[in-house]
């Protein structure tokens, strides 16, 4: 007797598989998927099977299920455990809205709202999400959070993730001083901190005084849920504190037959690097004995630079148009080749976070002189963000082998911020040139950055599209993409990118059978309509998980 087969049937299935684009139905055995066609042509070549036939989606349309290829699952599904004071609303895992915070008073009504509530008056409060661009601010000072309390510990995340803000009872709980030397903690004239960390100073108060993932467990269920929601059947923790506890708890939760969506991470080699010194290297290879097919690693992850809108990240002449100082890097270019030397060596993928267009050009003299050192094949390195790539930067990794995983969102949230108070209006209309990519051959997904933005391909793919700012601003027509080309970033461009293009990323033959179920199909309804498509289910391995 052969094994038993689900049909899938659905108004449209759009494969990317070239050997069949467009099809009816999808066969699925052992939670792969063994055939695709017209309903009728593959009742037929298998009618010698067990078929049992699924009409559930018989009015929907059927796609790859979106590979989101740079987020931060954890802190994603951590967010409803935490006070917002973004601008924007966000949706948590339960449905439940945290309303944004449009301006700095909104910002210090909730700060002061939260701290009145919290009965402990010692408990240390984090808030997340504030962006001084969006809520048009100068800033948010200590002095400003110590007049909400000098005795309770205070921080706040931006949401850029690379600057926080402390008050004075928090300085005083990270032991940070007139005489602390860390890279980024920001001081007045006098020698004093200012309370504002930056990029890895943070780590003073991150993982020590504040878990941006308290209850592991609870948030990687509802980081799992969000994606799903999304129509996600894999996503990534890319920045991951990876050590053995904090790799096998997750590893737990993700290979519950019932998580909804496969893990990739990406151990971060700068923030191990103090707890494991010289044996970082030997801890990060040890790892690979926790991967399974639901839960493994991916590239390891190194920061150069840090966030445009924070005014953190190293921009090319003539800087920061508003006329502040350059970004700082977090390691300079000769210090980077030497921190990702001895994994480029051992056979790892690399991931560098640049952002600005000075910060794109040092990560690319790195990864060169890395491959003059030791040559490799299909390394599939990758360059995170690099939101201010030139049309040269483009043409050197296509030279050099180099992958690009773009932050289409940043289009819309502060694309009028880089247009007219960061970058210019020159640079900024290049901003996440998706176009470029595609033209010059560079291979290249697009992503999300959650929780700096929220968890949504088809929202990510409608920015790429239709490169359209928050405000109505046409920002960079030559850097559209097509609606075709912006499903395949989200889905087969991912997974080479994850170096899983081989089991993910299409519905063809010998894959995991991984789809997302939409209303409408993203590739021919109205472009502006992308980010409105509804996600009716998603498939994992043939399993279906309804919304």
């Amino acid at each position: 007797m052969r094994q038993d087969i689900t049909v899938f049937r659905a108004k449209q299935i759009i494969t990317l598989d070239a050997g069949q684009p467009i099809a009816q139905a999808v066969a699925v055995m052992d939670g792969r998927v063994l055939h695709s066609g017209s309903f009728e042509d593959v009742l037929a070549d298998l009618s010698s099977y067990n078929i049992s036939v699924d009409d559930s989606f018989g009015d929907k349309v059927i796609v790859p299920g979106f590979i989101e290829a740079h987020c931060h699952l954890q802190q994603e599904g951590a967010l409803v455990q935490f006070p917002w004071v973004g601008s924007y609303d966000r949706t948590g895992a339960d449905g439940s809205i945290q309303f944004g915070c449009p301006d700095t008073d909104s910002v210090m009504d909730k700060i002061h709202r939260v701290h009145a509530d919290t009965s402990d008056p010692h408990s240390p409060l984090t808030f997340l999400g504030w962006d001084p661009n969006l809520a048009n601010s100068s800033g948010l000072t200590k002095d400003m959070l110590d007049r909400v309390s000098e005795t309770r510990p205070i921080f706040v995340l931006q949401s850029n993730g690379h600057v926080g803000h402390c008050n004075s009872a928090m300085l005083q709980l990270a032991e940070i001083t007139s005489a602390s030397t860390e890279h980024g903690v920001m001081k007045f004239g006098n020698g004093e901190p200012t309370g504002e960390l930056r990029e890895l100073s943070l780590s003073l108060v991150l993982g020590k005084h504040v878990n941006l993932a308290p209850r592991g467990d609870l948030s990687t269920l509802n980081g799992g849920r969000l994606a799903q929601i999304a129509g996600c059947t894999t996503v990534t923790d890319l920045a991951f504190g990876a050590t053995t506890n904090a790799v096998t708890t997750y590893a737990a939760v993700v290979n519950e037959e019932q998580f909804p969506t496969r893990v990739v991470y990406a151990p971060m080699a700068q923030s191990l690097a103090p707890r494991f010194k010289e044996g970082t290297l030997e801890h990060i290879q040890g790892l690979r004995q926790f991967d399974s097919q639901k839960f493994q690693m991916g590239p390891v992850k190194f920061l150069i630079d840090g966030s445009i809108q924070g005014r953190s990240a190293r921009l090319d002449w003539p800087g920061y148009c508003c006329g502040d100082p350059n970004g700082m890097w977090v390691a300079e270019p000769n210090e980077m080749f030497e921190l990702m030397r001895p994994y480029h060596r051992a056979g790892f993928q690399l991931a560098l976070h640049t952002n600005g267009d000075e910060a794109i050009n040092g990560g690319l003299d790195v990864y060169e002189r890395l491959l003059l050192d030791h040559p490799r094949w299909d390394h599939r390195h990758r360059l995170e963000h690099a939101q201010l790539a030139t049309e040269d930067a483009f043409r050197r990794m296509k030279a050099l082998g180099v992958c690009v995983n773009l932050f289409a969102n940043h289009v819309y949230y502060w694309g009028d911020t880089h247009r007219t108070a960061t970058a210019g209006p020159a640079k900024a209309r290049r901003l996440d040139a998706c176009g470029t990519a595609e033209r010059l051959g560079v291979p290249y997904s697009i992503h999300c950055d959650a929780p700096v933005t929220p968890l949504n391909p088809l929202f990510t793919m409608w920015c790429a599209v239709n490169r359209v700012t928050s405000s109505g601003y046409q920002l960079g027509d030559a850097e559209k993409i097509t609606p075709v080309q912006a499903l395949q970033a989200a889905t087969i461009n991912a997974a080479y990118l994850l170096k899983t293009d081989n089991l993910t990323g299409s519905i063809e033959v010998g894959k995991h059978a991984d789809f997302a179920v939409l209303s409408e199909n993203p590739t021919t309804c109205d472009p502006m309509g992308i980010k409105d498509i509804d996600v009716h289910a998603t498939v994992l391995s043939g399993a279906v998980h309804q919304n």
